[in-house]
């Protein structure tokens, strides 16, 4: 059967040797583009010295050759001619020739993908190589720094250790020191045993700072003072067991007298604690007592802290900052004047002297500002509680003989004795007025005496010994506390009534004190606790 050919072209085909020669042709042709494509790529200008691409060419039409500009004045200016053609040539037969710095010209061995591949292949041995180098000194770096890290920490450990000693070595000279200055008489200025005595320039300041006190009492108006309805209407908001469990019982307390925040506790574990009552946490715990603490006192316009302990010392505490009263205290002075426990400490409204009693049958006004004995008194009875009259030219103290003895401060002599107690007087404490003076004693009895006659004018009885009778500092009202805390207040000028009694100890209330206004008091006992008290 013939094949079929529909629909295929039926124009006639060239001769053989015309299809072989055009082929031929066009396949010369593509060579040919080819070849000036090659050319034209690999057409790149290099040094006809150095044969690397030139960063400043130059043309010399003498010689026909593109050099490196710095290259060839280097060979004209040592041979006078062309190194390639060894003709002579001078510099100005040489032409700049303009390029693009921006883009620098590539290599010879860019100009083919194995050169490309040879130079990234180096760059990246080159850089794997850097990388290295940097971790290791990275590391080496982290190693350094990590040591100079722990000496820097253990020098800083090391220089608080000195200074903690430092401090401490500080606090142990200075308290030798006032040793020496109270067992020195020879070097005394004046008096028995280095007494200054009551020099009349002390007692120039204490009459100009009476006469001052006298005319504020007689104008002094309380539009802040809490009134009875509020009082009447106290509650705990606090109860902080902030002394040693070991020793339970905290024997005193004072609060400041312009920030009821204040608090200063002194306890049966020998250690005087200063308590935020707006952050409810412990300030600062001041250890010097070797035996229990006995009375505190916060001094009204300095950072200052008085003690008292049955070690036969009193303390004064100095903070370290006259801004922040919650800062580090230290003890500046210690009072070794006694050689029984002391029973009470006082701050004279002056603010620079310190009245302390002490069961040896003796008291003393101290300087305060230097801790050195002014006068001591000895007497025929143990004063078991001692302080100054609000304006501070007369002192009373009570004592085992169940009275209680007014002092002039000026000349020590007694002007009055207040009689009537049939136990032991605990407590005392002046009106803020200065006209009464309550007076608290072991068998259960609560007296105020107007000073003014002298006379008993009312006797309460609670539970229990009387163990703190405060006055807040208007005289309004008076805290008792013995078994259980009670108030009273004045109903008329000479007459108390209660107002309130608190039974959250749950055991004997050992001191109580009246804050700003009276608008808080605190309390604490030998359950360990110090208790908060404001009106709910």
């Amino acid at each position: 059967q013939a094949p079929c050919f529909a629909g295929l072209p039926t124009s006639p085909l060239p001769p053989a040797g015309e299809l072989l020669r055009g082929r031929s042709l066009e396949t010369g042709e593509r060579c040919q583009k080819g070849r000036c494509k090659t050319v034209a790529e690999m057409s790149t200008i290099v040094c006809a010295i150095s044969g690397n691409a030139p960063d400043e060419p130059v043309f010399s039409p003498k010689t026909g050759h593109v050099y490196e500009k710095r290259v060839i004045e280097k060979q004209i200016d040592g041979s006078g001619m062309c190194p390639v053609t060894k003709e002579v040539l001078s510099k100005d037969d040489l032409i700049a020739m303009k390029a693009n710095k921006a883009v620098k010209p590539r290599p010879g061995t860019a100009t083919s993908i194995p050169g490309m591949l040879t130079m990234l292949q180096s760059e990246w041995d080159a850089l794997m190589s850097e990388t290295y180098e940097l971790k290791t000194n990275l590391d080496t770096t982290r190693k350094q720094l990590s040591h100079a890290l722990y000496q820097h920490d253990a020098a800083c450990r090391v220089i608080a250790r000195l200074l903690r000693e430092r401090d401490a070595k500080g606090a142990q000279v200075v308290q030798l020191q006032e040793q020496l200055a109270n067992s020195m008489p020879a070097s005394a200025p004046a008096g028995p045993e280095g007494e200054t005595g009551m020099t009349p320039a002390i007692i120039g300041r204490m009459e100009e700072c009476a006469k001052e006190l006298s005319k504020k009492r007689k104008q002094r108006n309380f539009p802040d003072l809490n009134p009875v309805d509020d009082v009447k209407r106290f509650a705990c908001v606090g109860s902080h067991s902030i002394h040693q469990s070991t020793a339970p019982g905290i024997l005193c307390v004072d609060v400041h007298k312009t920030d009821s925040n204040r608090v200063v506790t002194g306890g049966v574990d020998s250690q005087v604690i200063l308590f935020d009552a707006q952050k409810e946490k412990m300030a600062q715990k001041l250890s010097g007592h070797s035996k229990k603490v006995t009375a505190v006192q916060f001094h009204v316009d300095k950072n200052v802290i008085v003690s008292a302990s049955e070690d036969t010392t009193a303390k004064i505490w100095a903070c370290s900052s006259a801004s922040n009263w919650s800062s580090p205290y230290s003890c500046a002075h210690t009072i070794t004047k006694h050689q029984a426990e002391i029973t009470d400490v006082s701050i004279h409204p002056v603010g620079d002297y310190l009245l302390t009693s002490s069961r040896d049958k003796s008291f003393s006004i101290h300087d305060l500002m230097v801790g050195r004995c002014i006068k001591h008194m000895e007497v025929d009875t143990e004063f078991t509680c001692m302080h100054f009259h609000p304006d501070g030219l007369i002192m009373a103290g009570g004592n085992e003989d169940k009275k209680v003895v007014v002092y002039d401060v000026k000349e020590q002599t007694t002007v009055a004795t207040l009689e009537g107690h049939e136990g032991s007087v605990e407590t005392i404490s002046f009106s803020g007025n200065g006209y009464y003076l309550a007076s608290g004693s072991r068998d259960g009895v609560v007296k105020l005496w107007d000073l003014r006659k002298p006379l008993n004018i009312q006797t309460l009885k609670v539970d229990g010994p009387v163990h703190s009778v405060q006055f807040d500092a208007t005289g309004h009202y008076l805290a008792v506390a013995s078994a259980g805390l009670q108030v009273y207040n004045f109903a008329t000028k000479s007459s108390l009534t209660e107002t309130l009694s608190l039974k959250d100890h749950t055991a004997e209330v050992m001191g109580v004190c009246w804050g700003q206004h009276a608008k808080t008091m605190a309390s604490v006992s030998m359950d360990r606790t110090l208790k908060l008290y404001k009106t709910k």
